[in-house]
């Protein structure tokens, strides 16, 4: 009896170092991933896609600072297990998300950030070829166009209006229908263009 007790005392106390162990990693894994994300926004930003307006975000560990193109700082932290999304505490906790393919951020108050070039801006990095036909929202009865040339852009869209554009990014583009702009972001696959007025091209 006194063995088997002593063999049962044995295996209770290995589980129990065994669980204690696991619990160890854990909680060493979940800051590491905190610095993981944490170092995928790092970086410089532009406000509005617009080179002249730089940002930026810095981590310490799973917490950010985040500076504006005024010069305005606050620390902040992400708020879903994700790590997509986060908060700036001082100002008034605005909200931001990252997007899919970590180019842009849009906040809460209504203004976003886009990556800023590797050469300060205004179209760093390949941009993709926009040449072609698409079709808004994915309707093929709505046809669309562009014509592409050295980075400066010719639309037409599904009623036959024109306008030019030009890339203010690899992932974002500035169009004017009539003079008024409306931005675009392009997908990471280079195939969906999502319009700031709530529409999108697709190919």
């Amino acid at each position: 009896m006194t063995s088997r007790s002593s063999r049962v005392a044995s295996a209770a106390w290995l589980l129990a170092a065994v669980l204690s162990l696991v619990q160890s990693v854990e909680l060493v894994a979940a800051p590491l991933q905190d610095l993981g994300q944490a170092a995928r926004i790092s970086g410089d930003w532009c406000a509005q896609g617009d080179k002249n307006k730089r940002c930026s975000i810095s981590n310490n560990g799973p917490f950010l600072t985040f500076t504006n193109e005024q010069g305005s700082s606050s620390t902040g932290q992400f708020t879903n297990m994700q790590q997509t999304e986060f908060s700036a505490t001082q100002w008034q906790s605005v909200r931001g998300s990252l997007s899919p393919d970590g180019l842009r951020i849009d906040w809460s108050n209504g203004t976003y950030w886009m990556r800023c070039g590797s050469s300060g801006g205004g179209g760093g990095g390949r941009r993709p070829n926009l040449d072609g036909t698409w079709y808004r929202d994915g309707n093929r009865a709505q046809r669309c166009s562009i014509r592409q040339k050295k980075g400066q852009l010719t639309l037409k869209n599904e009623i036959g209006q024109t306008a030019t554009g030009s890339f203010d990014s690899s992932r974002r583009i500035t169009t004017y229908w009539s003079g008024q702009p409306i931005g675009g972001t392009i997908s990471s696959d280079g195939n969906t263009i999502r319009w700031d007025n709530g529409t999108s091209w697709s190919r």
